[in-house]
């Protein structure tokens, strides 16, 4: 038994089929086949059992992914880590995202960083952040971006920004400069996320707090449908700025700020494992994108971007005092609480 072995084995496990795991592994199929086949013939049981449409493990095959999943994952870090202390970053890194963050926030540091970083391969994640922080546990993530702030075992939580949650409607029927009162939101068709969203968990705590309900008229996670039927009229939604904050500068929807209801935007890694250079540039690209990019600043669409900065010396912390998506306020405004999702 072998690390290949071990590697090519996880990457079957994982995937199931044979030919999303050569395409991973930039390897033969053929190849992978023989050194399980190594493998079995060494246990003396088989470990995959072979279909149409992939593969399964037997028992055998399952307690040996168990057991060699971080021990590949460790040795992978290790020759990363090793390789990483006179080089560029490589390797790769693993990251996750809230869906509303994948354009703006993600897609535009991702760009730089890999303009700045070729050398490293990025598989970028959508998911709410109850199961992007159990995929950072299990060890399927390096680190995630999420909306709220994780307090559990092994996980690591920096605050990143606040950011306004907004009520959107069709065009011409609310106003950014507007904060918008529950009371109003009551009397609305609301097209919600699913409930273990972490925006629709604090619009529905709070108004529950002030003695109200909510018409919901549908609930999905698509923010494709949610835009579709705004924008016809059907209903409003509450989500965060930067979700549909494209749609607001096109004219597609109008939208106010809810008042004073934001979320946290936060980082979470595994406390117990190293911070890779691959990760540790990213972070710096990051921080750069939040800061002085001009993000937290679109939530007023007549205000002038912000210049870009390069100096290391004059790098901000990534916590931002400014509400994204809430002009002129500041931290003090209820932010979701630490049970949140998205």
């Amino acid at each position: 038994m072998n690390f290949t072995q071990l590697r090519y084995f996880v990457a079957v496990a994982q995937s199931r089929n044979l030919t999303r795991a050569s395409a991973e592994l930039r390897v033969a199929q053929p190849a992978i086949s023989r050194q399980i086949k190594l493998l079995e013939e060494e246990l003396g049981t088989p470990l995959l059992v072979r279909h149409h449409r992939g593969v399964e493990l037997t028992d055998a095959g399952t307690l040996l992914q168990q057991r060699s999943e971080f021990l590949v994952r460790t040795l992978e870090e290790t020759r990363t880590e090793i390789m990483e202390l006179s080089a560029e970053p490589t390797g790769e890194l693993r990251l996750g995202c809230p869906p509303s963050l994948t354009r703006h926030l993600i897609g535009e540091a991702l760009e730089q960083y890999l303009n700045r970083h070729p050398r490293v391969r990025v598989r970028l994640q959508e998911a709410m952040s109850d199961h992007l922080c159990q995929l950072v546990l299990s060890d399927q993530l390096d680190m995630a971006i999420i909306s709220t702030f994780a307090s559990k075992p092994h996980l690591e939580t920096t605050p990143l920004y606040p950011e306004a949650i907004w009520l959107f409607g069709p065009p011409g029927k609310l106003s950014r400069r507007t904060p918008v009162p529950l009371q109003a939101i009551a009397k609305l068709p609301l097209l919600l996320s699913m409930p273990n969203n972490a925006t629709r968990a604090l619009l529905e705590r709070r108004m529950a707090e002030a003695g109200l309900t909510m018409k919901v008229l549908v609930e999905t996670d698509s923010i494709a449908v949610v835009h579709n039927l705004v924008q016809k009229g059907i209903g409003y939604t509450a989500a965060p700025f930067s979700s549909h904050q494209d749609s607001i500068k096109a004219g597609l929807m109008s939208g106010g700020p809810i008042a004073d209801l934001v979320i946290q935007r936060s980082l979470v890694r595994r406390s117990d494992r190293p911070i890779t250079r691959a990760m540790q540039a990213f972070l710096i690209v990051l921080q750069d994108q939040i800061t002085y990019s001009g993000f937290l600043a679109m939530c007023d669409l007549s205000a002038p971007r912000r210049k870009k900065r390069s100096s290391s010396n004059n790098r901000k912390r990534l916590s931002s005092k400014r509400i994204h998506g809430f002009p002129g306020r500041s931290r003090g405004s209820e932010v979701a609480d630490r049970s949140g999702r998205r």
